[in-house]
């Protein structure tokens, strides 16, 4: 039995440099379908399966794994240090990210590249992304481009200013890195370090002479992306270098607008009004700042604007809400589909569990659409059957299952099997094989466990703990019964005892013990937790400190609902049902801010909110089906009894 005995060291920065949907290019190359962005100046082949290079694959596990003696040891014995894994990921970029400084000088000594380029960039992309100061001097001292840009023209100073590492900007600015470039979708450095309020990267990008107005595609300016995701000190900053406050984006809104659009921040109001902002000045639809603030319940930005509210908000009706956003989810998972061809751990996973919740509430969707998704599913898993089967059996080609060099394979089967489960996919050879595979990769003590963490979706092990039951209990074989029942025992004994500090933690610790079959009077503690971080806006945040958002309130909704037998008349959970109706978007989206550093080649699914599309979709996805559960439901419907 192989178990995943790694030695997880996370560094904060080192989150998210690996996108999901990117994740999956493997299942594109056994499917024969690799469409992945390529620079364009750049020939390559698609990637390989595996890492390719002599020990490929046994130096990526050793640099996953945090092991240097084992690096050294290996390189000793001839190991590549240029070889390529799946994604065309070089050891070097592992480490860079990783903040594996010593790894990075062992592969470099051994004649690794140290501006190798790919699809996502070079090193020095990843140790920007990963805020990994120390690496990048090296690897500029080593002459790596600091201009260097992937396929969507994200550039190194824009990932430097992401992660909000003052150190790594100024080198880069050191060596002459451009300030004003922009990516494929109109964004610039200081845009960027905007939208996290990463103020002394933006300090030194303007000094450095960024334009302090430059505008993406949709006609934003970053004192527009500082001012929605609430970013006071940014908008500070912006307002004293004279940025203009009453600029308006392609849609006619101000920062003003967008700052009482998207949350409580009576500090960036104050500050924008004593900027001059017009206070009366209105969108499209006839409305100003002050009704926009007032209209969501945002009653601090509502009395600085003149316009206290009510108490007493209309709200509308469930049903009308959710219309807007399940077209919408369905229209963005049609896009992204057709533009990739690949599987996602966002529109697969969390976007079928959203799908089948309307469906299984008597909403209309779209049958084409799981089919195209379902097809291309059943596709990638019967090309990895026989890869899977192999690895029960053997370890060696245990090693070789796609992406787990990384310690991926957890990620995108856990979510996958999850949507799967929740349309009844039913289970066939080749969904056992894919089960038993991420059984393998439990953890002694009872736990899924990741390498690369990108927040909120993929950043709690007690996520891919209760996804894996989730999987097991629907997909796991009934001729390895006494092992999954072995399994589940653990997870459910993990469960009851980890350690939870975000809304994912609280929310799939409930989802995972209803899941691993755990009694009410088991589930009572994980349930009171859930309850007591509810904010006094009725909402839920992400993490301590973070204002509330659709994300986590809509996942800690549906987790107490369907997971903790909260009636849909209790008095918090309606309050939390009130939040969620009065900060959707017309359109039937929610607007989430992201977190996540943005690793992958960004492109338009055709969801509102711009580079915070895919965030916002999680968003929406949680919220839609927390507004679905709040109505009557038939009996929920999963996959059950399992393949021989």
């Amino acid at each position: 039995m192989q178990s995943n005995s790694r030695r997880f060291v996370f560094k904060a920065s080192w989150s998210a440099f690996l996108c999901l949907a990117a994740a999956a290019l493997w299942v594109n190359v056994l499917a024969g379908e690799f469409k992945g962005v390529q620079k364009q100046h750049r020939k390559t082949t698609d990637p390989p399966i595996q890492a390719q290079g002599k020990l490929g694959q046994d130096l990526f596990l050793a640099i996953d794994h945090r092991d240097l003696a084992q690096v050294e040891a290996l390189i000793k014995q001839g190991a590549d240090p240029n070889a390529r894994n799946g994604l065309e990921f070089t050891p070097l970029y592992v480490a860079a990210a990783s903040h594996q400084l010593d790894v990075m000088k062992a592969l470099l000594a051994a004649h690794a590249e140290p501006d190798a380029e790919s699809p996502y960039g070079t090193a020095l992309t990843f140790a920007a992304m990963g805020g990994h100061a120390e690496g990048a001097r090296i690897l500029l001292g080593r002459g790596a481009n600091p201009n260097t840009s992937r396929g969507d023209g994200i550039t190194v100073l824009m990932m430097a200013a992401w992660s909000g590492n003052p150190e790594i900007v100024s080198d880069l600015l050191k060596h002459k890195a451009k300030v004003n470039e922009k990516n494929d979708s109109g964004a610039s450095a200081l845009m960027y370090a905007a939208s996290l309020g990463q103020v002394e990267a933006g300090r030194m990008l303007l000094q450095a002479g960024a334009t302090i107005d430059s505008a993406d595609g949709d006609g934003e300016t970053p004192l527009m992306a500082a001012a929605k995701s609430g970013q006071a000190e940014f908008v500070k900053l912006l307002v004293q270098k004279g940025s203009k406050v009453n600029a308006r984006d392609k849609k006619g809104r101000t920062a003003l607008m967008l700052a009482a659009s998207y949350g409580d921040y009576p500090e960036v109001v104050r500050t924008l009004v004593e900027a001059g902002a017009e206070v009366n000045i209105t969108d499209a639809k006839g409305r100003a700042a002050g009704g926009l603030a007032a209209n969501r319940g945002y009653d601090q930005s509502a009395a600085v604007l003149g316009k206290p509210t009510s108490g007493a908000l209309s709200l509308k009706d469930v049903r009308v809400a959710v219309v807007p956003s399940i077209k919408l989810l369905q229209a963005s998972m049609t896009e992204f589909s057709q533009s990739t061809g690949c599987i996602s751990c966002h529109q697969e996973g969390l976007g079928r569990m959203a799908t089948a919740s309307a469906r299984n509430h008597g909403f209309s969707v779209d049958p084409a659409l799981n089919q195209a998704q379902l097809g291309r599913i059943r596709g990638a898993l019967k090309a990895l059957r026989p890869l899977h089967e192999q690895a029960l059996d053997n370890a060696e080609a245990m090693k070789q299952v796609p992406l787990i060099e990384i310690n991926e394979a957890t990620t995108l089967d856990g979510w996958l099997l999850a949507g799967m489960a929740a349309q009844a996919d039913a289970p066939t050879q080749a969904t056992a094989a894919m089960a038993m595979v991420l059984a393998r990769q439990q953890a002694p003590d009872g736990y899924w466990t990741f390498s690369v963490p990108r927040v909120p979706m993929q950043s709690s092990f007690v996520t891919f703990t209760a996804l894996a039951v989730r999987a097991l209990n629907a997909y796991g074989p009934r001729s390895r019964s006494a092992e999954i029942t072995e399994r589940l025992g653990k997870a459910k004994a993990w469960l009851t005892k980890a350690p939870l500090q975000s809304s994912d933690d609280r929310a799939f610790c409930l989802l995972g013990l209803k899941w691993a079959g755990a009694s009410i009077a088991e589930r009572r503690k994980a349930i009171e937790d859930l309850r007591a971080a509810q904010q006094p806006d009725g909402g839920w945040a992400q993490m301590p400190g973070m204002r509330s958002d659709a994300y986590a309130s809509g996942q800690a909704l549906y987790a107490l609902r369907v997971a903790g037998d909260v009636s849909a008349d209790d008095a918090a959970y309606s309050q939390g049902i009130r939040f969620l109706l009065r900060t959707q978007d017309d359109d039937g989206s929610w607007f989430v801010n992201k977190r996540a550093i943005p690793a992958n080649n960004y492109f338009d699914a055709a969801f509102p909110h711009g580079e915070s599309q895919y965030a916002s979709f999680n968003g929406t996805c949680w919220a839609t089906m927390a507004l679905l559960e709040s109505m009557s439901v038939n009996s929920p419907r999963g996959a059950a009894g399992g393949i021989p």
